[in-house]
This record gives C-alpha cells, sequence and structure tokens, in this order.
C-alpha cells in the first residue's frame, strides 16, 4: 500500500510532470497515426508494430 501511495504522490509532483511530458507526446503521436492510417494502406504496418 505504501507503494501505491508513493506513486501517487510522485505522479502528481512538479518533478514528475517533466518526466511525464515525452511520454504523453508519445502517446499522442501513435494516436494520430492509429486515426490518420485506419482506413489506408499504412493500416497493416502500424498495426504490425504493435
Amino acid at each position: 500500500m505504501a507503494f501505491l501511495s508513493e506513486l501517487v504522490r510522485f505522479l502528481f509532483s512538479r518533478r514528475s510532470r517533466m518526466v511525464l511530458i515525452p511520454f504523453v507526446l508519445v502517446l499522442l503521436v501513435f494516436a494520430v497515426v492509429f486515426v490518420v492510417a485506419q482506413g489506408t494502406a499504412w493500416a497493416p504496418f502500424v498495426y504490425a508494430v504493435f
């Protein structure tokens, strides 16, 4: 239980925002790629990555 409380405290601290920004940006880029490539010939290649 202490681990979860420390994790939540870290995620909401000011220092963690600088750590989480790159991860959020990468997730947003992948989301845009999935939406754009949904109906195109690129879809099998994008889905093969995962």
